[in-house]
C-alpha cells in the first residue's frame, strides 16, 4: 500500500488556513456562450479520471505521528463539487460573487475543490474552480485545469480519451483499513527519522569535503539577510484578517504588455512591467488610505518545478522586490524596478532561500518554522504578487472560445491585499483579492493597474512600442 501524504510545505500551508482566512485559490474561465452546470459537470466527469487526486481527501495520521494523507472519499458525489452559481448580470455582479466564494471555506471532509458555473448576462459563462493550495500551486493549477476543462488539441486528443467514471464510483480506490493506515504512519515516522539522520550526516559530509569558497559563502548569506532583513516602512495593509472579502479584475492584451517590456530603454520583463503596473495601483490606494508613497516591499514566488512533473504538490521558493513608490515618474519606477529583479536574480535569491530553509529543516524543524513565520510577516513584506503562465493561443472550453482567465488568491492574516497574475488566451489578467474591512476602495488599484499601464505607454516613444511588439 502506498499512501501519499503532505508534504513539509504543503502542511505549513495548510495550517495557515485558520480562523476567516481560508486555504484556496481561484480560477475564473471566462467562456463564450451559455452553458449550464449540468454541461461542465458532464465534461469534468469524463475528465476526472486524470486527474485522480480529485477524489481524495484529508485525513489525520492516527495519534498525528505523521502527516494527513490523501485517500479516496468514498462517499464522492460530483454533483457536490461542479455547482449551478445562478445568474449575474455584469462584471461588477461576477466581482461580487467570486468574493463571496472566496469568503466560503472548503469543506475539509471532502475533496478540497470546488467549482461554480455562473451564467454571465446569457452570453457567456464563467466557470470558478477553486482549488485548495495545498493540493496545487499555480503552476500545477494550471495543469489541472488543461486535464480538467480545456479542449485537447489534434495532438493531445487520443491520450486524453479516458475511461468515463462520471458515474462517481470509486472502482479499485478503496480506502485502507484503519490498522493499514496505523501501520503505514508508523513506518513513516521511522522513515522520516532515519531520513533526517541520513540528510545531517549527508550535510555534514557536503560542507566538509566540498565547502563553497568564502565569496560564495558571503553572497549567499548576503542574499538570505537582505531578502530577509525587516522592511523599514510599517505596511498600512498590516491588519488581522476579517470574514468578507472584495475582489477586482482587470485585463490587457498580452501583446501590448511585452511591448512595454520589450520597448523600455533598458532591459525589462514583462513580469517588471507586471509589479510596475501593481505599484501604480499601491500609490493610489496609499493615497486614498492617507499613507505617504515610500519604498513597498513586494513577495515574488518563484516556481522551482522541473518540466514533467506529474505530482500535485507545491514546489516553489520567492523573491522580495523593493516598489518605489516614492517615485512619481512611472518609466522610472519600471526601470528602478527591472534593475531590482536582475539583481536579485543574480544573486540566486530565490534558490538561496529554498536552500536556506531546506538547511534548517535537517538541523531544527522549530528554527525552521520560525524562520518561516518571519518570512510570511508584515514586517518582511507586504503584498504577495504571483505571475503564472496559462494556456495560449485559442483554446476552447466544450467548443467556445476562452475568451480570458482571472486568478485570485486568498489572502494572509495581516496581509489584507493579495495580486495574483494570469496570461491565459493572449490576454494578461490582474486579479485582486482583499480584505472588505481594511481595503475599502479595491477599485483604486484596479484603476490604477491600467492608469499605470497608460501611463507607460505614453511615457515610451511610438517606434521603441512598435519594435517592442516585434
Amino acid at each position: 500500500m502506498i499512501v501519499e501524504r503532505l508534504t513539509d510545505e504543503d502542511a505549513r500551508i495548510l495550517a495557515r488556513e485558520r480562523g476567516p482566512v481560508s486555504g484556496h485559490t481561484c480560477k475564473v474561465l471566462m467562456v463564450d456562450g451559455a452553458h449550464d452546470a449540468d454541461q461542465v459537470r458532464l465534461l469534468v466527469g469524463r475528465r476526472l479520471a486524470g486527474v485522480p487526486q480529485l477524489r481524495n481527501r484529508l485525513v489525520p495520521a492516527p495519534l498525528g505521528i505523521a502527516p494527513p494523507a490523501w485517500l479516496p472519499d468514498e462517499r464522492f458525489a460530483l454533483d457536490r463539487h461542479v455547482r449551478d452559481g445562478g445568474r449575474v448580470e455584469d462584471h461588477a455582479a461576477l466581482e461580487r460573487a467570486v468574493a463571496a466564494l472566496m469568503a466560503v471555506h472548503l469543506d475539509r471532509a471532502r475533496p478540497l475543490w470546488a467549482l461554480d458555473v455562473l451564467s454571465l448576462g446569457g452570453r457567456r459563462t464563467a466557470i470558478v474552480l477553486r482549488l485548495h493550495h495545498c493540493m496545487a500551486d499555480g503552476m500545477m493549477a494550471m495543469r489541472i485545469i488543461r486535464t480538467l476543462l480545456l479542449d485537447p488539441s489534434d495532438d493531445e486528443a487520443d491520450s486524453q480519451r479516458r475511461p468515463d467514471r462520471s458515474s462517481g464510483e470509486l472502482a479499485d480506490a478503496t480506502r485502507p483499513r484503519p490498522a493499514a493506515l496505523l501501520a503505514d504512519a508508523t513506518l513513516w515516522r521511522a522513515g522520516w527519522v532515519a531520513r533526517r539522520v541520513a540528510e545531517g550526516a549527508r550535510t555534514l559530509a557536503c560542507r566538509r569535503g566540498n565547502r563553497p569558497d568564502a565569496t560564495a559563502r558571503r553572497e549567499r548569506l548576503a542574499a538570505i539577510h537582505r531578502a530577509l532583513a525587516p522592511d523599514g516602512h510599517p505596511s498600512p495593509l498590516a491588519r488581522p484578517a476579517g470574514p468578507r472579502r472584495r475582489a477586482a479584475f482587470r485585463s490587457f492584451p498580452l501583446e501590448d504588455v511585452k511591448a512595454l517590456a520589450h520597448g523600455a530603454p533598458e532591459r525589462a520583463t514583462v513580469n517588471d512591467v507586471v509589479l510596475a503596473a501593481v505599484a501604480g495601483g499601491l500609490r493610489r490606494l496609499l493615497d486614498n488610505m492617507g499613507a505617504e508613497p515610500h519604498e513597498l516591499r513586494v513577495k515574488v514566488p518563484v516556481s522551482l518545478h522541473r518540466p514533467g512533473e506529474k505530482v500535485l504538490a507545491n514546489r516553489d521558493s520567492f523573491m522580495f522586490v523593493s516598489l518605489p513608490l516614492d517615485e512619481p515618474d512611472p518609466l522610472a519606477r519600471l526601470l528602478a524596478i527591472a534593475a531590482e529583479t536582475r539583481e536579485r536574480k543574480a544573486a540566486h535569491e530565490a534558490d538561496a532561500l529554498d536552500s536556506f530553509f531546506s538547511d534548517l529543516r535537517r538541523w531544527s524543524r522549530s528554527l525552521e518554522r520560525l524562520a518561516q513565520r518571519w518570512a510570511m510577516s508584515p514586517r518582511v513584506f507586504a503584498v504577495n504578487v504571483s505571475n503564472v503562465p496559462g494556456p495560449q493561443g485559442r483554446p476552447t472550453v466544450m467548443g467556445s472560445r476562452l475568451i480570458k482567465m482571472h486568478d485570485l488568491v486568498e489572502i494572509a492574516d495581516r496581509h489584507a491585499l493579495r495580486v495574483a497574475v494570469v496570461s491565459a488566451a493572449d490576454r494578461l489578467s490582474f486579479g485582486l483579492c482583499a480584505d472588505a474591512g481594511a481595503v475599502q476602495r479595491l477599485d483604486l488599484v484596479a484603476d490604477g493597474i491600467a492608469q499605470e499601464l497608460r501611463a507607460l505607454r505614453a511615457a515610451l516613444p511610438a517606434r521603441a512600442l512598435e519594435s517592442g511588439a516585434r
